[in-house]
């Protein structure tokens, strides 16, 4: 499982949409646009750090894990 490239992946793809939606905002500043961050950007930004966050602790165990498992050469 190559959960650290999967992991970068995600990140890069964050953190460009972000800046793309940073940008986006000085030339659509609308009603439309605001109500658009607060119900689908905001709630999406948080889950998708959430979601790096969880990789992050699952990749630590699963280093545990396969430390665990190895046998002695």
């Amino acid at each position: 499982m190559r959960v650290g490239a999967n992991r970068s992946q995600l990140f890069d793809a964050q953190k460009s949409a972000r800046a793309h939606w940073d940008n986006l905002q000085d030339v659509w500043d609308d009603v439309a646009r605001r109500e658009f961050d607060e119900t689908t950007w905001q709630p999406l930004d948080r889950h998708v750090g959430d979601l790096l966050r969880a990789i992050d602790q699952l990749s630590v165990v699963f280093a545990q894990i396969r430390n665990d498992c190895e046998f002695p050469g």
